[in-house]
């Protein structure tokens, strides 16, 4: 959503229409969250891409980033019941974000979970996902002796 609003010229928590999130505007975005990860991971840094990922393109982006790089990848796909998911989203306020019960709805119905992505239960709390997903990433980094890139 950041990247979203920065190419758009706005400040993060300025809402944005629509026409703001067509399928040709969201390629840009993850074309240039790709593009930064690729930045920074030829720096030696370490990259958390955090974003729904739902289109595959987009998925296969990211990761390509981090190969390119001779980097761990470790990819997460965070699922959580959709009632708890609305929840969260119609008590959201402030913030990035722009996502709506309608959109998330949209969301969930075109998700599916990626087959190389290792799937999270996110309707915990966020210190235990936190927990899992740095034992997770410390294992993939510690097996390719490499930094990690990571995606959610």
């Amino acid at each position: 959503d950041r990247i979203r609003k920065a190419l758009h010229g706005v400040p993060a928590e300025t809402k944005l229409p629509d026409r703001a999130y067509r399928p040709e505007v969201s390629d840009r975005v993850y074309r240039e969250m790709a593009w930064r990860a690729d930045l920074i991971l030829a720096e030696g840094g370490s990259v958390v891409a955090d974003a729904v990922f739902d289109r595959p393109a987009d998925r296969e982006r990211i990761e390509t980033a981090a190969n390119s790089r001779d980097v761990a990848f470790a990819g997460f796909w965070l699922e959580a019941d959709p009632l708890v998911l609305w929840q969260r989203v119609s008590e959201r306020s402030g913030g990035p974000s722009d996502a709506t019960v309608d959109i998330l709805s949209r969301q969930l119905q075109r998700q599916v979970t990626p087959s190389t992505w290792r799937k999270v239960d996110a309707d915990r709390k966020l210190a235990d996902i936190a927990a899992e997903l740095a034992k997770v990433s410390d294992t993939a980094a510690s097996a390719r002796d490499a930094p990690l890139k990571t995606a959610s």
